[in-house]
């Protein structure tokens, strides 16, 4: 398979990294890379065929990993799926759902792979954290807590929902099988420009159990972290350090053993079989839409507070 990585920039590269390891493997017969900075694809010259015509490769690859900017992942999909290739597209997988569900039926219709990267679902922390849920060992869940922050200049067009809010909605339907709904008790102690870079927010998962997101772009230390708290025991998982801490009513906080993974390769070779057995497992289009969708109810509720 020849597989192409489009957008080569912070998070690109690594993925552009793990697919030239995966080549060297054997598991592809080709690496080729498109940006349209040519300055950050010129550093893979040895390493992966890089082409700087989006229209050469078009022609070139059988399936490809869209790491572009957030507001020109539909465009880009759709030209891709136009042209026969089988995509993985970066979460969210459009800025709104009517597009979102234009490129599901444009892959449906032309019998092509279309994922959306949801990482976190190939992440053993994750799928810890999803084994005791419905192990039952946790009782009755009172509620989620997400904490998903770093340091980032404000994007245009872009607020601190749309960067960092997809995750932890998909961190809950993967673990839960539901999705948060009814978002509320929003607060906006920052902003600038208009573009929220601080948000909490909650959210109902069913009637009796809630979600709590704290989302920021105006902190330096990079966190990934789920807490749950339950009548048996809380747990905490940092999907950073991939670890998580567990304590029991009135005892102590133990180490839960969870064996790291790097999520970039698994998830690419979950990619890579979908596209070969024609089997879209774990992350399917669907699911991006559907956490879309979701985006845009918790958007709505911040644009209606900063009017």
């Amino acid at each position: 398979m020849k597989l192409g990585v489009i957008g080569v920039g912070n998070w690109g590269k690594r993925v552009a990294t793990e697919y030239i390891r995966l080549r060297d493997e054997g598991i592809l017969e080709s690496v080729i890379l498109f940006d349209k900075d040519k300055t950050k694809i010129r550093p893979f010259k040895r390493t992966a065929r890089v082409v700087e015509s989006f229209r050469k490769f078009l022609e070139l690859a059988d399936a490809t990993h869209v790491c572009t900017p957030n507001q020109t992942h539909y465009r880009v999909a759709k030209r891709c799926l136009e042209s026969g290739i089988h995509v993985l597209l970066e979460k969210p997988i459009t800025m709104n759902r009517d597009e979102a569900y234009e490129l599901v039926k444009l892959s449906l219709e032309r019998d092509l792979i279309l994922q959306v990267g949801h990482i976190y679902r190939f992440a053993n922390v994750i799928r810890k954290v999803k084994e005791l849920y419905e192990s039952k060992k946790l009782g009755k869940v009172y509620y989620f807590t997400f904490m998903w922050t770093h340091m980032l200049k404000p994007m245009k067009g872009v607020s601190v929902l749309w960067d960092l809010l997809p995750h932890p909605i998909d961190i809950i339907n993967f673990v839960t099988k539901k999705w948060p709904r009814n978002f509320h008790g929003i607060s906006l102690p920052f902003r600038r420009k208009r573009l929220s870079e601080t948000c909490f927010l909650s959210a109902f998962v069913d009637t009796k159990v809630s979600a709590f997101f704290y989302l920021s772009w105006l902190t330096c230390e990079r966190r990934r972290i789920l807490e749950i708290a339950s009548s048996k025991t809380t747990i905490v998982a940092d999907c950073v350090e991939q670890t998580i801490r567990m304590c029991r009513k009135g005892g102590k906080w133990k180490e839960v053993k969870v064996e790291k993974n790097n999520t970039i390769r698994d998830q690419g070779l979950n990619f890579i079989k979908a596209v070969e057995s024609g089997k879209n497992l774990y992350n399917p289009s669907i699911v991006g839409v559907k956490s879309v969708e979701i985006i845009e109810e918790a958007v709505s509720r911040v644009e209606k507070m900063e009017r």
